[in-house]
């Protein structure tokens, strides 16, 4: 009787497990542009898809062809069952690009909470960044700085509220050309973000661009889906057992 007992058991959380974590995924989407998120906009309170909120929006460029934020389109894609973030900055509509000699930075701001119960444990950043000739004499590069907003520690094993992730292209430079770059956190449910965004080419240089700028964040599974597997689990090696 107790052998059958683990065995319903078993079926039951282990059905109940398996269909929690392999839901069909699913997609959600959000666009509009940057300057209707920062002070002043039709939407500064920030926008929210799935269980994030994203907002604190700030918006600067400078340089020799400054970007209008009403220039830059902004998406956020949730994926995996929300397990999974994407916010991305598009620069088509007034191009983030900078022939010889010329420079252009944009440094875009905004801080993410999780509504839900469940916690950020890694972040990313990515970009399209492409030079056009210049024999190494031009670059486009982003570095982000992460913070936790309560000034606890962001990385695990190290001290500090804050990291940087970088991503850049010098084309036939000798720099390290990398597009994307990760970092796991400490679980938390807010962080804020600072990407400098920067096209630089010297005289004689070649065209550098950035097209779009994607942050990334994934948190950890549902406590509900986690606890079901451990249930599965121990379950199933009763069963064994008996």
């Amino acid at each position: 009787m107790i052998r059958r007992t683990y065995q319903l058991l078993a079926v039951v959380v282990c059905s109940a497990a398996l269909a929690s974590a392999s839901r069909p995924a699913r997609a959600d989407t959000a666009s509009t542009t940057l300057d209707k998120l920062i002070a002043g906009g039709s939407q500064q309170s920030g926008i929210t898809l799935g269980d994030k909120q994203y907002s604190k929006f700030e918006f600067s460029s400078s340089g020799d062809a400054p970007v209008a934020a009403s220039a830059v389109d902004v998406s956020l894609i949730s994926s995996n069952n929300d397990n999974h973030y994407q916010l991305r900055f598009s620069f088509t509509r007034d191009t983030l690009d900078a022939p010889a000699g010329q420079t252009t930075d944009a440094v875009i701001s905004y801080q993410i909470d999780v509504l839900g119960s469940q916690a950020i444990n890694r972040v990313g950043l990515a970009f399209d960044g492409s030079v056009a000739g210049g024999n190494g004499n031009a670059a486009a590069t982003v570095i982000e700085t992460v913070r936790t907003t309560n000034g606890s520690d962001l990385v695990p094993g190290t001290a500090g509220n804050n990291a940087t992730l970088s991503v850049a292209n010098d084309g036939s430079g000798p720099g390290d050309d990398r597009s994307s770059a990760t970092l796991d956190v400490n679980p938390t449910r807010s962080l804020s973000f600072t990407k400098d965004i920067l096209v630089s080419s010297r005289p004689g240089g070649g065209t550098v661009t950035i097209t779009t700028v994607d942050n990334f964040v994934d948190q950890v599974p549902e406590p509900m889906s986690a606890g079901l597997l451990a249930v599965a689990g121990l379950a199933l090696a009763r069963r064994r057992r008996a």
